[in-house]
């Protein structure tokens, strides 16, 4: 049994883009017959695929520093000799930065995610540590926007490169799959009134991540529109930037928006949460390495505007599988909100549907699950041919 080891900083995140792809990857692993192991500093997420048969591993790769990078490598070092992993898939600068030189040394296969731009390029110091995530023998890039990212940077990499598409679980993300007693449990939560038109920005509360252009889009409809009943929702966890959140909420009171904006914290459910939404945002003022939130949308047939840059570019078709608009542009936003909650039923259905198709066609979680282990098998293929 072919035992293959995928590195994490933490679990922790239950909507991360990057834990869930790992535990997906796990989950599949252990199901076609592999071993399937996780190594991080744990979470709530590294229990849950336990009974999966998925094998999870604990060290401190959440905290950086001289004295975690020498105690992460002696315990490294102890655990591969213990485990003697057939590949290893590593999947942050961190632990590649500890780790990637050991996994050579050892003449282990290794593979690499490059799962974001990774500011600081441009500076020799923030450029060194970038390029670890392209000392795989394989790596794989998450999509069009950062394969092109990593050729521009890192050209000496480029036949390493492998595109793989992030994938969505059309099942899961389903709005055929949602009971009506999930919608009603999520919407009791909030006491929203009937007949009001629900907008979503499923995001955590960072300043890249637009909530302040979604607050002045909303402010600007406001003043425009304000015969017109809507909410906006706020779904996503602080993530350690408390001040940035009563940043907002300052601002929120100063345009006497208190009832129109709501932040509900990290929900598990959000299949449910996005079956009841009007109209779903992805407001990111930098651009997505993938844009997990658009793909999303999408597969639950949902109207979803999103930042025209980066990842969402290649999931979303303006006009045809949702809208783009200018990044970092309330007005326009604001403009794009009205347009679409004026369109009727059928024409927003249609594009839902555009949406779904155009998601399991490309971004679907089984082709990015086939794809990964099939660039593994070659690794792993490729060491024993040597080896005899």
């Amino acid at each position: 049994m072919k035992k293959i080891l995928q590195i994490v900083p933490s679990l922790k995140k239950i909507n991360g883009g990057v834990e869930r792809g790992t535990l997906d990857v796990a989950r599949e692993l252990s199901e076609r017959g592999f071993k399937s192991l996780i190594l991080s500093s744990g979470g709530e997420m590294a229990e849950k695929y336990k009974y999966k048969g998925v094998d999870h591993y604990k060290m401190k790769l959440d905290k950086k520093g001289l004295f975690n990078f020498m105690i992460n490598r002696i315990k490294f070092k102890r655990l591969i000799d213990q485990i003697k992993p057939d590949l290893i898939h590593i999947r942050s600068r961190w632990p590649a930065f500890c780790f990637s030189g050991l996994i050579k040394r050892k003449n282990i296969p290794l593979v690499t995610t490059y799962h974001g731009t990774y500011s600081g390029s441009k500076f020799f110091l923030k450029r060194s540590y970038n390029k670890v995530m392209t000392n795989g023998d394989s790596v794989i890039t998450i999509s069009k926007f950062i394969d092109g990212h990593v050729r521009h940077f890192f050209p000496e990499s480029k036949n390493k490169l492998v595109q793989i598409n992030r994938g969505i679980d059309s099942n899961y993300f389903n709005l055929s799959s949602v009971s009506e007693i999930r919608k009603e449990n999520f919407l009791s939560s909030l006491s929203i009134p009937e007949n009001t038109h629900i907008i979503i920005l499923p995001a955590r509360i960072t300043g890249w991540k637009g909530h302040n252009v979604a607050i002045d889009a909303i402010d600007y409809i406001n003043t425009k529109k304000p015969e017109l009943n809507f909410m906006i929702v706020f779904v996503g966890s602080e993530d350690g930037k408390k001040n940035y959140t009563k940043k907002l909420k300052s601002k929120i009171k100063k345009l006497k928006l208190e009832n129109k904006v709501f932040f509900c914290g990290n929900l598990n459910d959000m299949p449910a949460v996005y079956s009841t939404a009007d109209i779903i945002l992805s407001t990111s003022t930098e651009p997505e390495a993938f844009g997990r939130i658009s793909a999303e949308a999408s597969a639950m047939g949902k109207p979803i505007i999103s930042s025209n840059h980066g990842g969402s570019r290649e999931i979303i078709e303006n006009n045809i599988t949702g809208w783009l608009v200018e990044p970092n542009n309330s007005k326009l936003l604001g403009e794009k909100i009205i347009y679409v909650l004026g369109l009727k039923q059928e024409n927003k259905d249609q594009i839902g549907k555009n949406a779904r198709k155009r998601v399991i066609q490309k971004f679907d979680l089984n082709l990015m699950l086939k794809k990964t282990i099939e660039v593994y098998e070659e690794l792993i293929a490729r060491k024993e041919n040597i080896n005899n």
